[in-house]
């Protein structure tokens, strides 16, 4: 800790000197120390942002940005400092541009958005909010305002793969694994012209809603793990015959929508995922498949609620079924349920489909903050819940304490995430 502690204010004062020797450089940030506690009174071996570091700088028509993490994991006394944003932006004839490592976000809905695959997902964030739980990539953005409508496009030459709690026996995202991952079999695209991925999307304001279409041609985020070998007449996989995990072309066409009703905002987001399978019967691919969201929102001046149905629905089955001894696993129980979608909402990884609210509210001038979060999930019985109370200390400090708890059938992924994920947490952060 001591070691951490010194590395943060080494971190401090370096950008301190540089913000002393150019005052258009402007930062901001936070530390934030967390200390997450289980029920069975065990600490969490995950990692967390314990600092956090944004600067930038603006002209007239040329910007620079960056964004640092200092990652620590508290049981073992790791820390890693991660770059998670750097590029320049400038203005040029009808639009923006930007180049460099970049975060951008698709989609109306909050948080869950079928059509927001630019960016790779952080698992190991995956109950934060925004682009708080998304990976940076270097790439090309460009927006272009033509008339009432607005393009963007984002073209990625370096492929990169969500970051996932692969062996951690702290956060079991896939469940009960037969096997263990090894990462180092990971077959990554090669990279070359025609490996480049690409996003177009276009956003059209009409007289009562927000419309826009969009497209990605690129990779599956997550690995499709491929076997030497099968148990004879079973479909099953030899799980010590591991040969690669793979990422797979995918392209995905996606729509948004929305308009209001009062003062209630309607949002509906789907996308169409087509994972190339030119034989058509890989048992490692579900493709293709659909996801959507349907959202109601409301927000008022001291409070806000935000409900969501989020569904997953595999149109064409491709695998055979699989005959244990004495049952019978179907194609559509096994891509529904044993095959995760490599693309899309990061919730459709451990529950498919499920029902999300989530609500806070401000109390004291905004001196004390409550929020709350459930997620329901509708296939197999398993639930999330997590609150949590923020304190304003002094105008640059925040306490918090909150709960997060999952459960459920032992059939849902959500109940074995939880048996060790669920958890109480203290914080304590310094904004600057």
């Amino acid at each position: 800790m001591r070691r951490l502690i010194f590395r943060s204010v080494l971190v401090l004062c370096w950008l301190g000197a540089v913000s002393s020797l150019s005052a258009q450089i402007e930062f901001h940030g936070n530390v934030y120390p967390l200390v997450r506690l289980t029920f069975e009174q065990h600490y969490l071996s995950l990692p967390h942002r314990f600092v956090a570091l944004e600067g930038y700088s603006r002209g007239q028509s040329v910007g620079l940005f960056f964004s640092t993490a200092l990652e620590h994991r508290l049981s073992s006394n790791e820390a890693v400092l991660e770059l998670r944003e750097a590029y320049v932006e400038f203005s040029a004839g009808p639009g923006d541009f930007r180049l460099g490592k970049q975060i951008i976000a698709w989609g109306t809905a909050d948080g869950n958005n079928p059509t927001d695959n630019v960016n790779p997902y952080d698992f190991y964030y995956l109950f934060l909010p925004g682009t708080d739980r998304k990976v940076g990539n270097v790439m090309a953005v460009a927006r272009l305002y033509l008339g009432m409508a607005n393009l963007e496009v984002a073209v990625t030459p370096v492929f990169q793969p969500n970051r996932i709690p692969v062996n951690e026996p702290d956060f079991p995202i896939f469940g009960d694994v037969p096997f263990t991952m090894d990462l180092t079999k990971a077959n990554y695209p090669d990279r070359g012209l025609e490996n480049t991925e690409v996003g177009v999307r276009v956003l059209l304001p009409l007289r009562m809603m927000d419309v826009s279409l969009s497209y990605f041609r690129g990779f599956d985020r997550m690995f499709t793990p491929v076997f030497n070998e099968l148990f004879p007449g079973t479909g099953i996989p030899d799980q010590t015959s591991l040969k690669s995990l793979e990422y797979y072309p995918t392209q995905v066409i996606g729509g948004e929508l929305v308009t209001f009703l009062g003062d209630w905002a309607i949002r509906a987001e789907g996308a169409y995922f087509l994972t190339e399978d030119k034989d058509g019967d890989h048992p490692g691919i579900r493709n293709p498949y659909l996801q959507y969201v349907l959202q109601l929102d409301r927000m008022a001046d001291n409070s806000n609620l935000v409900v969501q149905l989020l569904g997953d629905y595999v149109t064409k089955l491709d695998g055979d079924d699989i005959i244990y001894p004495t049952v019978v696993i179907t194609e559509e129980e096994n891509e529904h349920d044993n095959i995760p979608p490599k693309l899309g909402m990061p919730f459709g990884a451990i529950a498919r489909n499920s029902v999300l609210a989530t609500a806070s509210r401000d109390f004291a001038d905004g001196r004390y903050s409550l929020q709350g979060q459930a997620l329901y999930d509708l296939d197999h019985q398993g639930y999330m819940m997590g609150g949590s109370l923020t304190v304003m200390l002094e105008d640059a400090f925040d306490l918090e304490l909150g709960l997060t708890y999952l459960g459920g059938d032992e059939d849902s992924r959500l109940s074995t995430i939880g048996e060790v994920f669920s958890h109480f947490y203290v914080g304590m952060k310094y904004s600057f």
